[in-house]
């Protein structure tokens, strides 16, 4: 797999926090001070106390072995070896005298320099450049090119950019000693002693770059932070994003999956979402081996969040043979031009196909599609499909292949900050695989409204037994699989009468359906041509452990509509509001009468 600094710190602190569901590891930036620090430095000389006092004395006068032994009151030895040094140093000549006679001590230039430092310590104004940590409030040991500008960090528009926990400017009496000590150079540590701050000068224009990691409580869908800096799980930080109310603050929010993926049912070695963060804990230490390997051979296990993207940067890497992506929307955020020149080259020896389509598609960037449809206009073997319906979320590789509530074509961009839990499914069996992907692709290019490139060559239009049928205009001709132009037929009504039973709809009204089928989440209930989600926590004013506690499937139920998302075709409700509400009438939903499915649809 496709590794990087924010998959690498997604696994490594998924389960930091237990009890809660990593839902995002993302770019942030922790804002920064250089300081220019006024200390008074103490320098010392590399010299012995013994050697110190000798000079010392020798500047008094004294100057014979046996009255400095006697002055300081040290044995010969001791006093030897002080006088052997400081001769040895050059600050000291002991010649007998021209005259032959009694051999005395006397100092030289430099000697008699560092004598006259009665201390032999000089201490000294100076400056030294700091970084200080604006969010957690204490001096790092981060160096001054290892930070962003401000208008850099700023330029950014995937980076968060953590608050401080205070505006006030650094004070000298915000900084230690110690702290300013332990930023020296190791090399000068013990050569120099910070005696004082005398003074501050800051400029706050810096950033540090970190990772923010986004988890929810499994319980009550609250959101707590933590951080990775240099690689490492920061208590600080998240204790000092915590006391700052960084989660208000930021405004970032959790909201539950409103239409989770249907899970795989097939048999197989399945690994949950505990036993998974157990394994990618184990596979952290250095002997880990063992769960990675297990991880690995599951046919069937949970896929965190958290995973997703580097799964999606592993698929276009790794594939050898086909690779389907199906997203409702596109953004560039995601399908950036240099991701998109990726796609491009690898559909020169791969089958690459691209689908999606979600209601009036306001959330996919024109930018991001046109640059998609002028690389199947190139590549040999990339297609672009949009769907008349929301498609399930799935990729396709080789080998394997994922289902899930998450947005592979657009999960980075939205300035929403609400985060999900759009966790998956990844199967890892040939036969699975294969069998997935003819299924996806079939249903695919039946419900196809546009075709851009060139789909494998099983899909394309053709006559003959076995051919899957691709939607055209009637005036185009058969396709060869050879052209590279967009294919634009009549929308199929039963689109146009999904769109026109959600323009029905609205937030407030109070409407009746039976309950189609329950989930771990909620119940989904039929309007006429669209299906609306009661979540869990709609369905009673008391906490619900599942939602057959309440309703059946089959049971027709009144329910209040909370929201109508017309882009993704979503239709959240409420059971307990609309019982609540018992005085207003009831309006009938819409009562279209549906026609078969050909594709499922993303819950």
């Amino acid at each position: 797999m496709s590794r990087d600094i924010f998959a690498d710190a997604a696994r490594r602190h998924a389960h930091a926090l237990p009890g809660h569901t990593l839902l995002a590891a993302e770019p942030c930036a922790i804002p920064a001070s250089v300081l220019t620090v006024d200390v008074l430095v103490e320098q010392s000389e590399d010299l012995e106390a013994g050697q110190k006092y000798t000079l010392r004395a020798l500047l008094g006068g004294i100057d014979t072995v046996e009255d400095l032994q006697l002055f300081l009151g040290l044995n010969d030895g001791d006093t030897g070896r002080a006088v052997a040094g400081l001769l040895l140093a050059e600050y000291i000549t002991y010649q007998p005298p021209a005259d032959g006679g009694l051999r005395r001590l006397q100092l030289l230039p430099a000697g008699q320099e560092a004598a006259r430092d009665a201390q032999l310590r000089r201490p000294m104004p100076t400056t030294m450049p700091v970084v200080y940590d604006r969010l957690t409030g204490a001096v790092t040991d981060w160096r001054r090119n290892s930070l962003r500008r401000s208008n850099q960090a700023k330029a950014d528009p995937g980076r968060l950019l953590l608050p401080p926990a205070s505006s006030m400017p650094v004070r000298a009496v915000d900084l230690s000693l110690a702290a300013l000590t332990s930023t020296l150079d190791p090399r000068s540590r013990d050569g120099a002693r910070l005696l004082g701050i005398s003074g501050v000068t800051e400029n706050r224009n810096f950033y540090h770059d970190a990772i923010l990691l986004v988890f929810s409580d499994d319980e009550t869908h609250q959101i707590r932070l933590g951080v990775d800096v240099d690689g490492k799980w920061s208590e600080p930080h998240t204790a000092a994003l915590e006391s700052i109310g960084a989660v208000e603050r930021l405004r970032l929010s959790a909201a539950p999956v409103e239409h989770p993926h249907a899970p795989v049912t097939d048999s197989g070695e399945r690994l949950s979402k505990a036993d998974v963060l157990a394994l990618q804990a184990a596979g952290d230490d250095p002997d880990g081996d063992g769960a990675n390997r297990a991880l690995s051979r599951a046919v069937i296990r949970w896929l965190g969040v958290y995973e997703h993207p580097a799964r999606l940067d592993a698929a276009l890497a790794t594939s050898r043979r086909r690779l389907l992506i199906s997203s409702p929307q596109i953004r560039t955020a995601v399908a950036s031009m240099p991701w998109i020149r990726a796609l491009e080259k690898l559909a020169h020896t791969v089958d690459v196909t691209i689908v999606w389509g979600s209601g009036d598609n306001d959330g996919t960037d024109r930018e991001a599609l046109n640059a998609l449809h002028t690389a199947a206009g190139r590549a040999n073997r990339l297609a672009v499909v949009q769907v008349a319906t929301t498609p399930q979320k799935v990729l396709v590789s080789d080998s394997y292949y994922i289902i899930t509530n998450f947005n592979w074509l657009s999960f980075r961009g939205d300035p929403s900050r609400i985060y999900r839990p759009d966790d998956g499914e990844l199967v890892q069996d040939q036969a699975l695989t294969d069998s997935a992907y003819d299924t996806y692709l079939t249903e695919a290019c039946a419900n196809a409204v546009e075709v851009v490139g060139t789909l494998p060559a099983k899909y394309r239009t053709e006559t003959g037994s076995g051919s899957h049928a691709t939607p055209t205009n009637h005036q185009m001709p058969t396709s060869s699989g050879n052209e590279r132009q967009a294919r634009r037929p009549t929308a199929p009504s039963k689109a146009e009468r999904r769109r026109e039973a959600l323009k029905k709809l609205a937030a407030g009204q109070t409407v009746t359906g039976p309950v189609k089928r329950l989930t771990p989440f909620g119940a989904f209930v039929t309007l006429g041509e669209i299906d609306g989600l009661i979540h869990i926590s709609q369905l009673a004013d008391h906490r619900v452990e599942h939602p057959s506690e309440v309703v059946n499937v089959g049971e027709t139920v009144t329910v209040q509509i909370l929201n109508v998302d017309t882009a993704r075709e979503r239709v959240s409700l409420s059971l307990k509001a609309a019982t609540s509400a018992s005085s207003e009438p009831s309006r009938p939903g819409p009562e279209s009468p549906a026609s078969p499915a050909k594709t499922r649809r993303s819950r």
